[in-house]
Order: structure tokens, then sequence, then C-alpha cells
């Protein structure tokens, strides 16, 4: 299980290297370009790698919470959603054969 651990720690790391260069600056320099590029299909791979045993990454924004698989982080009055909804992601969660490996962390409507 450290291996799967190591794993999904790897996925997060790439998944926040692609979320911190904005699409302009991809835009107007090639060799920026040329590395997210890399960086996106390793993490591509690597995602096929988990497919291929069964593990499966949620990203749950709009679900409801359900404590099996989510982990609240906060809680925020949004009177134009149902209470119990999930408004954020903070990090991903994994399942593995359909058992909760570690839970997304998530923000969640409170009731207002």
């Amino acid at each position: 299980s450290s291996g799967i651990n190591a794993e999904y720690g790897v996925s997060d790391v790439l998944e926040k290297a692609l979320e911190s260069v904005p699409e302009e600056d991809r835009n107007s320099n090639q060799t920026l370009a040329n590395l997210y590029e890399g960086v996106s299909l390793t993490q591509s791979q690597l995602h096929q790698v988990f497919k291929r045993h069964n593990l499966v990454k949620i990203t749950p924004l709009n679900e409801v919470f359900d404590p099996v698989y989510h982990e609240a982080m906060f809680q925020v009055p949004d009177p134009s959603k149902t209470p119990g909804t999930i408004m954020n992601v903070v990090q991903s969660g994994y399942v593995l054969h359909s058992r909760s490996i570690r839970p997304a962390k998530v923000g969640v409507v409170k009731e207002t």
C-alpha cells in the first residue's frame, strides 16, 4: 500500500505543477508550453497505470458529501446550493476496488 501512496503523491505533484502554469504563459512561451505538455503526458501515463490496477481518482465537485469517500475541510454558506453539496475540492481522493484508500479533501455547503 505504501507504493500506492507514493504513486498518488506523484500524481498530486504533477497536478499542482500543471495548475501553476497559466494558459496565457503557455501561449506566449513555447519552451514552457513544451514542458507543460510533457508533464501532462506523464500525468496521463500515470493515470493509465492507476486504471490498470483499479485505482480510481475521485474529484467530487458538486456531488453530495459522503464521509466514506470525502473528508470535510471546511463549510461555506451558499443559499444557491443544497446543504451537503461539495463546492470545492482541495485534494482529490482515490478509490481501489470500490474502497476509499484516500478520501477527497473537500469544502461543503452548510445549512444557512
